[in-house]
């Protein structure tokens, strides 16, 4: 009889491919060989090649399967992200030196009993912090991801400068001028209460807009990575990075001794954790819409076919990312091609309150023509001094959807260019307006989504409105007078 072998190739969750080959002889006994052949196999902490300790690297601080198994830019994110924590950690022992010294050590006259009440105090400032944030900022951090990843940045490096600096506020004496303003020990203690708060305002942004990022990270087009994995991989480098920064900077700090040398240490690295950070949100590509990333894509949408050639031109969610900006308020409306503000528009408000914006008789016209649709829009005059063009207001029927919130921001936008493009109407004019508007869309909508779709979006997530809308119409009755 004759021997016979096989060899099997196989592929590991990282893509690499390695053989496995199998063989029996029928010269004796039966006897069954297995042996592998596998020169680019993983194993951990063997520095036989570089190749090898790359990838021991790899497995302990990259998610299991990568490239795969997370999007396009994570790599980037992580990069810039890195680079912001190793600055934050530098800055946050000058602000942990500075913080301690306004808690008394090196006074001889402070006592441990007066810093334990200010610790005590600046921790009640912080958890009355959180909770009232959570409630305020809670349902803002998916759809606005970047904006409050940045912000929460922001707000930390204010929370550190406000601590390295709060030492030299004792010198500050103000009283001879104005008595009611706080000086002195007061002016600090108000410095490292406000530093808490805002200190723990960051961990609460952060973590949900972190939480967000993460599980866009771990959702690309083919595959699925796993977001609990990502965290820990995230917590692991993110330990390797600060406990480098901290050890560079017990090296460093103790030679930063002057107000001179304090201030230019501190402008550099928050100039560099805040540069680095906005480098990491501006890398995010997320596939998802929100008011700005809609707003673009259907400017861009209705601006190609209104040319020449009649095509319609969408943009992929890279294109979209380039032209987004970071800090913005969600309500505003933007001309795509300007950036000009050419409107505002609330979500999910209750008719009562549309009552105190609008007429009753343009609230009793919306409500008859929105009869067939799942939200009904008004258009109100602006209040406030020097905002530009209308305010619309949208409310929601019970049972509306995702579909029906982009819907009706569209309509919004809709409105909105006309109006900028035109003198300010007459109350009917509004009223035609609305309803030319509302025909667009029908007769766009589906052809948009459907080249949404191509382009690489996510159509079936979306956040337009933050969080759930105070009250919905559950039957709309319209009485006429008698």
């Amino acid at each position: 009889m004759t021997a016979s072998s096989s060899v099997v190739a196989e592929k590991d969750e990282t893509g690499r491919i390695f053989y496995t080959t199998v063989g029996h002889s029928t010269d004796g006994p039966a006897k069954k060989a297995a042996r592998t052949t596998d020169i680019k196999a993983p194993r951990l902490f063997n520095a036989k090649s570089f190749q090898t300790l790359g990838h021991s690297i790899s497995a302990i601080f990259l998610p299991a399967g990568y490239p795969n198994t997370v999007t396009p830019d994570y790599p980037h994110y992580q990069m810039y992200n890195d680079l912001q924590e190793f600055c934050s950690s530098l800055s946050g022992l000058l602000a942990s030196r500075g913080a301690l010294e306004g808690f008394g050590v090196g006074n001889a006259s402070a006592s441990a009993t007066q810093a334990l009440l200010l610790t005590v105090l600046k921790d009640v400032c912080s958890r009355f912090t959180t909770i009232i944030g959570a409630y305020y900022f809670g349902t803002s951090l998916y759809p606005e991801t970047k904006t409050f990843r940045f912000l929460a940045d922001v707000i930390n490096d204010t929370s550190i400068v406000l601590d390295t600096i709060s030492p030299y506020f004792t010198s500050i004496s103000l009283s001879t001028t104005s008595p009611y303003i706080p000086s002195g020990s007061t002016l600090q203690i108000l410095a490292l209460c406000m530093s808490g708060a805002m200190r723990s305002l960051c961990a609460l942004v952060a973590g949900g807009s972190k939480a967000a990022l993460t599980d866009h990270f771990a959702s690309p087009v083919n595959s699925k990575g796993d977001v609990g994995e990502m965290n820990a991989k995230s917590a692991s480098r993110s330990t390797v990075i600060a406990l480098t920064g901290v050890l560079l900077g017990t090296l460093i700090v103790p030679y930063i001794t002057t107000r001179t040398s304090i201030y230019t240490a501190l402008f550099f690295l928050v100039f560099g954790h805040l540069l680095a950070n906005y480098l990491a949100v501006r890398s995010v590509v997320l596939r998802s819409f929100n008011r700005q990333r809609s707003s673009i894509l259907w400017s861009t949408f209705r601006n190609s076919k209104a040319g020449a050639d009649r095509r319609p031109v969408l943009l992929t969610p890279r294109d979209v990312s380039n032209r987004e900006i970071i800090l913005d308020i969600p309500s505003r409306i933007r001309d795509a091609a300007t950036n000009r503000v050419i409107g505002h528009c609330s979500l999910g408000i209750s008719v009562q309150y549309a009552m105190t914006r609008c007429n009753t008789p343009h609230v009793l016209k919306m409500l008859q023509h929105f009869q067939a649709e799942p939200y009904v829009l008004f258009v109100a005059e602006p209040r406030s001094w020097g905002r530009r063009g209308p305010c619309i207001l949208v409310s929601f029927k019970e049972g509306y959807g995702s579909l029906d919130q982009l819907r009706a921001w569209l309509h919004a936008l809709e409105i909105a260019a006309i109006w900028s493009a035109r003198p300010r109407p007459s109350p009917g004019g509004i009223e035609d307006m609305v309803l030319s508007t509302r025909e667009t869309l029908r007769k766009e909508f589906s052809h948009f989504m459907g080249c949404v779709k191509e382009a690489g979006w996510n159509i079936e997530e979306g956040a337009m409105m933050m969080g759930s809308p105070g009250s919905v119409i559950m039957s709309p009755e319209t009485k006429k007078d008698i």
